[in-house]
C-alpha cells in the first residue's frame, strides 16, 4: 500500500520520502540486472565436491607425472627384443663359411685346425701314392707336435656347426614355403570367388536386359497398334 503524501509534498515544497521497503525493492531490482539467464547457470545441487576432488586433481597432473606413469621397458626386455630382431635377421642372412666358424667360436689359427693337414699335403709331391702321402703327413704332424686327435676333434666341431646352419636354413626355407603356400591358396580362393561374382553379375545383367527389352518391345507394339495410320 502506497503511503499518503503530506500537504507539503503535494505542494512540491519537500521531496517525497522513500520508505525502507521501496529501497529494498530498488536494491533487489538493481541486483537482478546482473543475474545470468537460468539456461546459463550450471546445476550444482547434486555436486559432491569431496567426491569430485580427486578428478580435479587428476586433470591437473603435470607432464612429468604422466610420463612417469607410462610403462618403461627394462634393459632386459629391450635386450630380449633386440635378440629377437637380430635372430630373425640372421635367419635370412647369407652366411659365409668364415662367419659360420666364427659364430661357433672355432679356432681360426690354421695350425690348430684340420686344415693343417691340407697345408702338409700340398707340400708333398703330387705323384706320390696316396698311402705314402698319408704316412708322410702323419710323420710331419708328429714331428711338429700336432696331435691327430685335436685335428679330428676340430673337424668334428666344424662339420657340426656347418650341419647346424644347414638344418636351420632348410627349416627356415620350409617355413617360408608353408607361409607362402597358405597365402597362395587364400589368393586362389579369392580369385575363384571373384570369378563367381563376375559370372553371377553377367547372368544378372543378361536377365535384366532381356526383361527390359521385352517390356520396351511390348510398349512399342502397343503404341504402333493405337497410333493413327498415315
Amino acid at each position: 500500500m502506497v503511503p499518503k503524501k503530506s500537504i507539503f509534498e503535494k505542494m512540491g515544497l519537500i521531496e517525497p520520502k522513500i520508505t525502507e521497503k521501496k529501497e529494498e525493492i530498488i536494491e533487489i531490482e538493481t541486483q537482478t540486472e546482473n543475474i545470468p539467464d537460468p539456461e546459463h547457470v550450471p546445476d550444482l545441487r547434486n555436486l559432491d565436491f569431496e567426491e569430485q576432488k580427486p578428478i580435479f586433481e587428476e586433470s591437473f597432473k603435470s607432464k612429468e607425472e604422466e610420463e612417469e606413469e607410462e610403462p618403461v621397458s627394462t634393459p632386459n626386455e629391450i635386450s630380449d627384443k633386440l635378440d629377437l630382431i637380430i635372430g630373425a635377421y640372421e635367419k635370412n642372412k647369407m652366411l659365409t663359411i668364415d662367419e659360420i666358424y666364427r659364430n661357433a667360436h672355432l679356432d681360426s689359427e690354421v695350425k690348430k685346425t684340420i686344415f693343417m693337414t691340407d697345408v702338409y699335403l700340398k707340400a708333398i709331391p703330387e705323384n706320390l701314392p696316396l698311402d705314402i702321402k698319408r704316412e708322410t703327413v702323419l710323420n710331419i704332424m708328429k714331428v711338429s707336435n700336432i696331435g691327430l686327435d685335436d685335428l679330428l676333434n676340430d673337424a668334428y666341431k666344424r662339420i657340426d656347426s656347418l650341419n647346424t646352419v644347414l638344418e636351420e636354413t632348410v627349416a627356415t626355407t620350409q617355413e617360408v614355403f608353408d607361409r607362402n603356400d597358405t597365402t597362395i591358396r587364400e589368393l586362389e580362393k579369392r580369385i575363384e570367388d571373384l570369378k563367381d561374382v563376375n559370372k553371377n553379375r553377367k547372368k544378372f545383367q543378361e536377365d535384366q536386359n532381356t526383361m527390359i527389352e521385352y517390356e520396351i518391345q511390348k510398349i512399342i507394339n502397343l503404341v504402333e497398334f493405337v497410333k493413327p495410320k498415315k
